[in-house]
């Protein structure tokens, strides 16, 4: 075999050698955040969660979303823009699940924390869609909340 053929060979053995071992690059890891601009939770989900936040949260935040205990925040409009834009469902989930209902945090299962979740995006304009949202917390750190503009005029409250 001539001196090209081997050192052919050798490159080839190296390469696939290489291409054996080596962990293939993680894509996952480096893909952009997803936003629940793009419906990342059901609006059955939805459904379910008005249930439970008027069973577990309107006591204080009110029917509406508006506070009635002066401790609580109003979870629609500017006060619900300012808390919730841009943060991760992750983190938001984590806060209210720690944190809700008042005197009795993590009294509720992770799913029905979701739907509650899932509620209080779709009352303040973010779409539906066709995945459920599920208590996968490295998932749900890659998802950024993005709460639409409200229209000119509106009281930026939808349903």
């Amino acid at each position: 075999m001539n001196r090209f053929g081997l050192t052919g060979l050798l490159a080839a053995f190296v390469a696939t050698v290489v291409a054996t071992f080596m962990p293939a690059p993680s894509f996952a890891q480096n893909a952009p955040p997803a936003s629940t601009a793009g419906g990342v939770f059901t609006a059955e989900q939805a459904r379910n969660g008005e249930r439970a936040y008027q069973s577990n949260c309107a006591g204080c935040h009110g029917l509406n979303l508006r506070k009635t205990d002066p401790e609580a925040p109003d979870l629609t409009d500017s006060p619900f823009r300012f808390g919730w834009q841009d943060k991760t469902l992750g983190e938001r989930f984590e806060k209210i699940r720690s944190t809700m209902p008042k005197g009795n945090p993590r009294s509720l299962d992770d799913q029905t924390y979701l739907d509650i979740v899932g509620y209080l995006l779709q009352s303040n304009g973010v779409p539906a869609g066709n995945d459920k949202l599920l208590p996968n917390l490295d998932a749900l750190n890659r998802i950024v909340i993005t709460i639409p503009a409200p229209a000119p005029g509106s009281s930026g409250r939808r349903r």
